[in-house]
């Protein structure tokens, strides 16, 4: 996968805000990629009404759904992909787990599978922040939004945005 940018996100709460801001930007849920470990659940992503996490304009009654869609969306690949790890996936990247047989790639660490986001020398930091709880959004981008899709990973907490 090229073409993507990542926020890595220290909670939920957080990614939530950034799904939400890229379905503000027209982001289709299709392009947006969610990994976290097996600590959170579904529901963990849902935005409780006494939250202010739909403040800043940028969500609300406008919400098409995409926050559902990527959520439902989760699989458990960590079982098949990683020996055991445990993760929690959402988005292009099952595809491309399931369709490249990531079991064998994986060989026991969740590196194979972030390594399709990020580039190789940072695989490390990211897996120990997953493995900690932190949760990783890839966005597939076009030149047109890569700006505007980097403001709002930024805008909704993001502790590291980069693009592979």
């Amino acid at each position: 996968m090229s073409d993507v940018i990542t926020g890595l996100f220290e909670n939920s709460s957080k990614a939530t805000v950034a799904i939400y801001r890229l379905e503000a930007l027209g982001v289709k849920h299709d392009d947006i990629s969610v990994i976290a470990n097996n600590s959170y659940s579904k529901e963990d992503f849902a935005v409780d009404e006494g939250t202010k996490a739909a403040e800043g304009g940028a969500v609300g009654a406008a919400s098409t759904g995409i926050l559902a869609a990527v959520i439902a969306g989760f699989t458990a690949v960590g079982a098949v992909a990683t020996g055991g790890a445990g993760l929690l996936a959402s988005g292009p990247i099952v595809a491309a787990l399931t369709a490249g047989g990531a079991g064998a790639a994986a060989g026991g660490t969740i590196g194979a599978i972030i390594g399709a986001f990020i580039p190789e020398h940072e695989i490390k930091y990211y897996e120990d922040a997953i493995e900690k709880g932190s949760i990783l959004v890839g966005v597939k981008y076009n030149s047109d939004n890569k700006d505007k899709i980097k403001d709002a990973l930024d805008d909704a907490g993001a502790e590291k945005v980069a693009t592979a």
